[in-house]
């Protein structure tokens, strides 16, 4: 899969745990992103865990085994990739009820707390107000991929109920899966065409053929199949197997949000709220947003946030806004979690609790993000909120600085360390994440 922020892929994973194939249709989550439950406010940092709102282009499976049947040589013979003339009843544009302003970088400044005392052995600059920089969190500039889910569909191996097709690609059973699922598409049932086309878009099994996958998701998505629908959309948004048709694009998304695929809602939205193959309405693309929220879509959370911090097709409520960051926080999505970290140090829309604020840049900073990590450095350097900590402080601002994020402030803060502390630092920050 691409990394570009523009698109992303909805590969789907193993999931965890044995299935068996007499087990009733499941439901399948993408390759390598997390479907978390929401967790009680943290009172300590939490476990980390690689949390990522970009997926990664799923890894090519491990082969079958010898004992697998062979795969069958069966392609589409006929043009499988429809178009749709019309949006789905009541699915179309709402008035543009002002015009929307472009979408600036979110920032926030963190106002600094007393400076700590410094070490016995030298004296750490203290952070000023002035030199204190500020915090950026990306928006998402072009739909980034949300998960997808597939689940299975009304023809199946047995008849009563059991998905055997869907069963065997849980497990990893990639050719069997392809074998069961062969004969059911060729018979119309459009979950076994869309797992087709899940199969050839993943390389699960078989070589990585995006033509071949949006040839199946095709059949699928004129048998009115909702996940089809969605996973041909963000090809023909990204450009993969198809040429990059945005409009195409947007009608499939149009079509899948109609059945309640809430990931197409999302993409739908931001193609509103930035005027892409549908005009441009702040409006239309909150109503779209928060329904996708509601679903914990958190993507649609942070954009929703995002849309309440700045009056865009809503009226402004900084409380609004950091209930949304504070949603998308809880569902892991590392932005989200800056962004309620900063607006619980200022007490925006929310009373101001720096211990709080602490535990969630931690738990951002611990799966890498440097924006976190360089805010994590300059609370252990001032003690804000928890006490300080110079040797912890170096060993954030060393990461930090090692992904990017410079910051002369705290260079001469660790310019004032000892030699043995900023030795210490380094000597943590190599080891990371070990410790």
């Amino acid at each position: 899969m691409t990394g570009r922020a523009a698109a992303l892929v909805i590969a789907l994973a193993v999931a965890a745990g044995a299935a068996h194939a007499q087990d009733a249709p499941m439901v399948l989550t993408p390759p390598a992103v997390t479907n978390p439950q929401r967790p009680p406010p943290p009172a300590a940092p939490p476990a980390q865990g690689p949390i990522s709102i970009v997926p990664q282009t799923p890894a090519a499976p491990p082969p079958a085994a010898a004992a697998q049947p062979p795969l069958p040589r069966l392609k589409p013979t006929q043009d499988a990739v429809p178009a749709l003339t019309e949006a789905p009843p009541g699915a179309g544009p709402s008035p543009t009820l002002r015009p929307p302003a472009p979408a600036p970088t979110m920032a926030e400044p963190m106002p600094p707390a007393q400076p700590a005392a410094p070490p016995a052995t030298a004296g750490p600059m203290p952070l000023t107000p002035s030199a204190e920089p500020t915090l950026p969190v990306p928006t998402p500039a072009v739909a980034p991929t949300a998960p997808a889910t597939v689940t299975a569909g009304k023809a199946t191996a047995t008849g009563n109920g059991v998905d055997l097709a869907y069963g065997a690609f849980q497990r990893g059973l990639y050719l069997s899966a392809f074998s069961l699922a062969i004969p059911r598409a060729e018979a119309g049932d459009t979950a076994a065409q869309t797992l087709i086309g899940l199969i050839y878009e993943g390389g699960y099994g078989v070589p990585r053929d995006y033509a071949e996958a949006a040839n199946w998701y095709g059949f699928a998505a004129k048998g009115g199949d909702r996940e089809a629908e969605f996973a041909l959309g963000m090809m023909y948004l990204e450009g993969r197997g198809v040429e990059a048709d945005h409009a195409k694009a947007a009608d499939y998304f149009d079509a899948a949000a109609a059945s309640g695929q809430m990931n197409a809602t999302y993409q739908l939205a931001l193609l509103y709220l930035q005027g892409d193959a549908r005009p441009q309405d702040g409006a239309r693309a909150a109503q779209l947003l928060a329904k996708a929220a509601a679903a914990d879509v958190a993507d649609a959370e942070f954009v929703l946030a995002q849309l309440y911090d700045e009056g865009r097709g809503v009226t402004a409520d900084p409380r609004q806004a950091t209930h949304w960051f504070e949603e998308g926080a809880r569902l892991g999505h590392v932005p989200s979690e800056v962004e309620y970290a900063i607006r619980l140090f200022n007490g925006v829309g929310t009373e101001q609790d720096r211990t709080a604020a602490y535990t969630w840049f931690k738990r951002a900073a611990d799966i890498g993000n440097p924006i976190a990590q360089n805010r994590l450095a300059h609370i252990l350097a001032t003690g804000a909120g928890v006490p300080a900590d110079p040797v912890e402080a170096a060993k954030w601002h060393f990461l930090a600085k090692g992904a990017g994020k410079n910051d002369d402030v705290l260079d001469q803060f660790v310019d004032g360390l000892s030699p043995q502390q900023r030795q210490l630092a380094l000597a943590a920050a190599q080891r990371w994440p070990a410790n």
